[in-house]
């Protein structure tokens, strides 16, 4: 099998670990290269710096090549030309097989502006999956992964956002 480069995009630290991390070290695991993009530092849930630490540290655990980080502040997201382009940016910079986001239909603003984002910067790639999480509401998984030999990093990873 030809390795893929994936990229998952989250709204804050642990987000991404959180809706799909044991599928990420799978894939990691086999070989292909793993993406963060990790949009705001996830300041109202502590402190900025500590979350930006623990998330690299959760990183590392699953296998991740690189975080890229969007800079903005929590509960501030917009969906707006800028942050279609950041997202943009990204993809054009490692040209995914395919992306991991939250579901559209997320109570969260933060999520459902990410997810919005993540879509019409991805566009024009064919495969876009989404995660569910704590705030999600009507998901209906399309799409399972037996994550069983990678759930006790999944949980490591997730042990890392100790704040």
């Amino acid at each position: 099998m030809d390795k893929m480069n994936i990229l998952a995009i989250g709204a804050h630290p642990d987000d991404i670990e959180i809706g799909c991390g044991g599928t990420l070290i799978k894939y990691a695991d086999r070989g292909h290269k793993v993406y963060l993009m990790v949009l705001t530092g996830g300041g109202q849930g502590g402190n900025r710096n500590v979350r930006r630490d623990e998330q690299e540290t959760a990183g590392n655990i699953m296998g991740v090549e690189k975080i890229f980080w969007g800079e903005y502040e929590d509960t501030h997201l917009v969906v707006n030309q800028e942050l279609i382009s950041k997202i943009e940016e990204v993809i054009y910079k490692i040209c995914p097989s395919f992306i991991f986001c939250h579901f559209p239909d997320d109570t969260h603003q933060d999520h459902r502006r990410l997810s919005q984002a993540t879509q019409s910067a991805a566009r024009n790639l064919r495969n876009v999956l989404f995660y569910e999480g704590p705030t999600t509401w009507g998901f209906n998984p399309q799409v399972f992964v037996d994550i069983g030999e990678t759930l006790d990093r999944k949980i490591k990873a997730l042990e890392a956002h100790s704040s």
